[in-house]
């Protein structure tokens, strides 16, 4: 499995943790919890989206 393919599947996890972190309890802590998981999402969208490109033009992730 290519590396955005992961990336791109974190970013989908999280969205999925974070809802079911928000909803699982009317505690504030768990609301919380569910909203700062869910901001890793688009972190792991854009890298997955580097990523992508970078394979694309047979390039490494550090040039």
């Amino acid at each position: 499995m290519k590396l955005h393919n992961i990336l791109y599947l974190a970013g989908f996890a999280s969205v999925l943790l974070s809802a079911s972190q928000y909803f699982q309890n009317d505690s504030s802590d768990k609301e919380r919890d569910g909203l700062f998981v869910g901001h890793w999402a688009p972190t792991f969208f854009i890298l997955g989206k580097i990523a992508e490109d970078k394979a694309r033009l047979n390039r490494s992730l550090t040039e």
